[in-house]
C-alpha cells in the first residue's frame, strides 16, 4: 500500500512502479559506498536534491538514458540536484568506466556491492532513476519507459524542488487534450511528431511541424510552448520569448514554457 509520509501529496505515485520495497515519502537508506574511482561515497546529498540511477552498464536502454542525462544535467546545471549512478559489483568495472566513456558522462558512480542496496529498495529493472528530497525521503521513483522518459525525470526533479506544485506535474505527465476545431486526434498525433523530431535532435523539422500545429489551433498554449521551447534549443531566446509570453497567457502553469523560459535566464 502507498503511504503519504511528512506531507508528500499522493499525486507522486504518478511517477510509476514503486520501489517493491520503499514507499513514496519513506525516508531512504543513505549507505556509504566505495566509488568508481576508488572514493567512497554516500548515496543521497544532505543540501541537494538527489537523483541516483541504478544502471546497467552492458544493456542498450541504460546506455540511452546514460547519453539523454548528459543534455539534461546541461539543462539544469544551475539546479541544486546531485546526480549519481548505481551499479552492480556483478557487472566490471571497466564495462561501466566504457559506458560512462561513450555516453561522454561524468559523474559519481558508487558501486552496490552484492546488490544489497538493490535488494533493500526493491529496485524492479534497470535503468531505473530515483528521487529523494534533503530530507532523504523518497519523491520518485521512475522506472524506465520509451516514451518521455528525461522529461519524466525532469519535471519530478523540478517537483521536488518545489519549482513547480502538485497540478503543473500532474498537468505536465499527462497534458490535456486539445481542441483543435474537430481535427483534434490529427492535431495530437502532429504535436507528438514534433516531440518526437525534438527528441531525435531534428530540430528544424520539429519546428516546422509545430508551427503546423500553432496555425491549425492559435489557442493552443501546448503548441506555443512547443515553438518556444524548440527555438531555445536552438539557441534562439530572444525569438521564443513571445510564443513562450503567449503559451503562458493561455496556460499561465505551462511547464514546457517554464522550463523553456528559465533556460533563458
Amino acid at each position: 500500500m502507498i503511504s503519504v509520509i511528512s506531507g508528500i501529496a499522493p499525486v507522486l505515485v504518478v511517477a510509476g512502479m514503486l520501489f517493491s520495497n520503499v514507499d513514496i515519502g519513506s525516508v531512504l537508506p543513505n549507505p556509504t559506498l566505495p566509488g568508481l574511482d576508488g572514493v567512497e561515497r554516500s548515496l543521497l546529498s544532505e543540501d541537494q536534491v538527489s537523483a541516483f540511477v541504478f544502471i546497467h552498464p552492458e544493456q542498450e536502454h541504460s546506455l540511452e538514458v546514460l547519453r539523454d542525462l548528459v543534455e539534461l544535467r546541461k539543462e539544469m546545471v544551475e539546479k541544486p540536484v546531485r546526480w549519481i549512478g548505481v551499479v552492480s559489483d556483478r557487472f566490471s568495472e571497466d564495462s561501466m568506466r566504457s559506458a560512462l566513456s561513450e555516453a561522454g558522462l561524468e559523474w559519481e558512480t558508487i558501486i552496490d556491492k552484492g546488490d544489497l542496496l538493490y535488494g533493500e529498495l526493491g529496485v524492479r529493472l534497470y535503468p531505473s532513476i530515483g528521487v529523494a528530497d534533503r530530507e532523504g525521503n523518497l519523491r520518485a521513483y521512475l522506472p524506465y519507459t520509451k516514451v518521455n522518459f528525461m522529461r519524466s525525470v525532469q519535471v519530478h526533479l523540478l517537483h521536488t524542488l518545489g519549482e513547480i506544485d502538485d497540478e503543473e506535474l500532474k498537468a505536465a505527465l499527462r497534458p490535456k487534450s486539445v481542441d483543435f476545431g474537430g481535427n483534434g486526434a490529427a492535431a495530437g498525433r502532429n504535436i507528438r511528431f514534433a516531440r518526437m523530431l525534438l527528441d531525435a535532435g531534428k530540430l528544424d523539422k520539429a519546428l516546422a511541424k509545430a508551427r503546423d500545429v500553432v496555425t491549425a489551433s492559435p489557442d493552443s498554449a501546448e503548441a506555443h510552448a512547443l515553438v518556444g521551447f524548440i527555438l531555445v534549443q536552438q539557441g534562439q531566446c530572444d525569438a521564443a520569448q513571445e510564443s513562450l509570453q503567449r503559451a503562458l497567457e493561455l496556460d499561465p502553469k505551462n511547464v514546457t514554457a517554464k522550463t523553456a523560459r528559465d533556460q533563458c535566464g
